[in-house]
């Protein structure tokens, strides 16, 4: 099959690997649409993603659906022709935090497309993927494979805004309009969310976030903005979500957020960031962590299948599979776009 493999800074190689043989309890699922995620962006472009080093290379992509094509022994209730969106997170089940219930703190997940885990486990940068059928979720008939495949960034928003706690009638600020953002801000709002800001140096992003139903927009780099952010609420911000992985963001976010309010980060950030860490005391902040997701896939299926959340939009642009070093330089210039996919 074809394949595109990373081999190391700015080495992304197309190749013909081995068709993968589905074992028992999986599926062979061929993939008919891709995402670029931010983390793909950063191994090629780095390298790595924050401590995650690859050790050989791999095939990138976790943000993935496709048809079925094959079942191995013992799999029901899936079969060849059926169209699935894949849950990427394969945890162990046995840890502690499997057990509490917080698989996404798996101390031995496994997840596609990603060098977190060890051997790394190959991605939707390929033709065919070998998926445990417990990870497929079959796509309603009116879902494209554009919408399916944005159901794993979706997770990931909704994710972040439940760890916030109900967020229904209350102010929340998003900082950073990447997709992940972009995502938190519709995330929140289908949740009930009050005023719904989003804050982006650029103002690509801003005018993107306005057109898809924010509240007010804010550029940081204005000095007025921080009053600006102040004026949209009585006393500040109950939420903040910093989806931008920036330093100067969580900083913001700490100035914003009301006495009593709650940061969550979502953005992966630098390794030493410098703070006005005093205000998490005097205000007392709640500041929290949100990593990858657990138990709201079916969610957003749900979701984008009802329309209560409109993905489409965010799909900036869709490159054939031949072209997919083109969909990365696309994806990494962040040049008035959200999110790239690649179809084959």
């Amino acid at each position: 099959m074809r394949a595109f493999v990373l081999h190391g800074k700015e080495n992304l190689r197309r190749e013909d690997l081995a068709r993968p043989r589905p074992q028992p309890g999986q599926v062979l699922v061929r993939v008919r649409r891709t995402g670029i995620c931010g983390s793909d962006v950063h191994y090629f472009r780095h390298g790595r993603v924050g401590n995650f080093v690859p050790k050989r290379p791999f095939v990138l992509g976790h943000e993935f659906a496709g048809e079925v094509v094959e079942a191995g022994v013992g799999v029901t209730g899936l079969e060849v022709g059926m169209r699935v969106a894949i849950d990427p997170s394969q945890p162990c089940g046995a840890c502690r935090h499997c057990r509490s219930g917080r698989y996404n703190l798996c101390e031995n997940m496994r997840y596609f497309g990603s060098a977190s885990c060890d051997p790394h486990l190959d991605g939707g940068f390929a033709e065919f993927v070998a998926v445990p059928a417990r990870n497929c979720h079959e796509m309603p008939a009116g879902m494209d494979w554009g919408e399916a495949a944005m159901l794993e960034p979706l997770s990931v928003a909704l994710h972040a805004a439940l760890r916030a706690g109900p967020v229904a009638g209350r102010s929340v600020l998003v900082t950073g309009g990447g997709a992940i953002g972009q995502l938190v801000a519709l995330a929140v709002r289908a949740l009930g969310a009050g005023c719904v800001a989003l804050s982006d140096p650029v103002a690509f992003p801003r005018r993107f976030a306005a057109e898809m139903g924010a509240d007010a927009v804010i550029d940081p780099a204005d000095p007025a903005s921080g009053q600006k952010a102040l004026d949209l609420t009585d006393s500040g911000f109950d939420c903040v979500f910093e989806a931008a992985g920036s330093a100067p963001a969580l900083a913001q976010a700490l100035h914003v957020a009301r006495r009593g309010g709650t940061i969550v980060q979502v953005g992966t950030l630098p390794p030493e960031v410098p703070l006005p860490a005093n205000l998490i005391m005097t205000k007392e902040l709640n500041v929290l962590g949100s990593f990858r997701f657990a138990h709201v896939f079916p969610m957003a299926l749900q979701f984008v299948a009802s329309r209560r959340i409109n993905v489409a939009p965010l799909i900036s642009q869709t490159f054939p599979f031949e072209e997919t070093l083109q969909a990365m330089a696309r994806a990494a210039s962040k040049d008035n776009v959200i999110k790239v996919q690649i179809e084959s």
